[in-house]
């Protein structure tokens, strides 16, 4: 069976970024006018008064101090407090699409490729703009493949590393060379920015990775093996979906955005994630410290951090458990991928990372890689 390895990755990040500051104010702003105008029902007991947030808050829970978005402004207007993406024509890319290409193409470009050189796409993220067409179909046409497959799937964070166990497979068994797998998530779109418990998580980014057989040149990252596992739980959920539209009347007070248990998910993600981990290099004869570095989805600091000393057995320094939510806040799929590009070109031939995404579901992929 043929070797499968990472060729390339490429990511994007808006310019546009809110820091900590900015979203606090804006947070406490509308709080404190909804608590004013609701100051009767408050005081009877019919209505519960709106938390006030901090940069301390939000530091001491996530780690995150500030995050790239699609729509700034949108975001900034007490008014609104969401993205302005304005609808755009069947005829015109789609902005889910757009996102996408440009990390697609970078990864194509870092590794000297053309949508010639693709047998497939998968657009693998949390949510797709749009049930049908396929999104991957579109990046397909406009990538200007004249052949090949493509289709959408999903496994909120964990869904990078779920496509690669799927790629991976397709290749080994000579069925593709090559397959692009894009990650465009807009986050931004899915959080509710007046609830306190999520508002300061997210971000926007798009990641994409291309894998290939191993034996058309040199150099890349062979992925020794993959190991997928999900355990279904409500305690992270989103409910935007095409049956919203048959559920609810007008007027009613539905909001299907992202809503969590933030304690449930602490206590129920770590054990599981660490268990994937520390299962795949066992299963593949390693031990962990034959593992240099761990690249976690950024979900949350202290899930990183935690997940990365049960995996790695040791304390998990910025070597062998890189950050970047701090910078970027959780890029659910993308950040993965993120966190390996900019955090693998020191490591030297023959040495190993863990890849490990953890997410809703609970679904939670891991793939363990050596340079070569």
């Amino acid at each position: 069976m043929r070797d499968c390895i990472i060729r390339s990755v490429g990511w994007y990040a808006p310019e546009e970024s809110i820091s900590n500051t900015e979203l606090v104010e804006v947070f406490n702003t509308w709080a404190e006018s909804f608590n004013t105008e609701n100051a009767d029902a408050i005081a009877r007991g019919d209505v519960a008064a709106k938390p006030l947030s901090s940069e301390e808050f939000i530091v001491s829970a996530s780690g995150i101090e500030n995050r790239h978005v699609i729509d700034k402004p949108g975001l900034m207007d007490l008014e609104r407090m969401r993205p302005r993406l304005p609808h755009r024509p069947k005829e015109d890319l789609s902005v889910q699409a757009e996102f996408a290409l440009k990390s697609a193409r970078q990864a194509l470009e870092k590794a000297n490729r053309t949508a010639a050189d693709i047998d497939g796409v998968i657009v693998a993220s949390s949510a797709q703009q749009r049930n049908f067409p396929a999104v991957s179909t579109e990046i397909q046409a406009a990538l200007g493949m004249e052949k090949g497959w493509s289709f959408d799937m999903t496994m909120a964070c964990a869904s990078a590393v779920y496509a690669m166990q799927l790629a991976r497979d397709m290749i080994r068994a000579g069925t593709a060379d090559a397959i692009l797998i894009c990650c465009p998530e807009i986050m931004s779109a899915i959080n509710h920015y007046r609830r306190r418990e999520v508002h300061f998580i997210f971000g926007d980014a798009s990641g994409a990775v291309l894998l290939e057989r191993g034996d058309r040149e040199p150099g890349g990252w062979e992925i020794l093996g993959t190991r997928l596992e999900n355990s279904f739980s409500n305690a992270l959920r989103s409910d935007f979906g095409f049956l919203n539209h048959t559920e609810f009347e007008d007027g009613d007070n539905f909001e299907p955005f992202v809503d969590q248990d933030g304690h449930r998910v602490f206590r129920d993600v770590i054990p599981m994630a660490s268990g994937v981990g520390s299962t795949l290099i066992a299963d593949l004869g390693l031990k962990p410290s034959d593992v240099r570095r761990a690249w976690l989805h950024q979900a949350n600091i202290r899930i990183v951090q935690m997940v990365a000393k049960r995996v790695l057995e040791r304390e998990p320094d910025a070597d062998a458990a890189p950050i970047i939510l701090n910078k970027y806040g959780n890029t659910s799929s993308s950040s993965v991928l993120m966190t390996f590009d900019m955090h693998s070109a020191d490591m030297k031939a023959g040495e190993r990372g863990l890849l490990c995404a953890f997410g809703a579901g609970y679904g939670c992929g891991a793939a363990v890689i050596q340079k070569r």
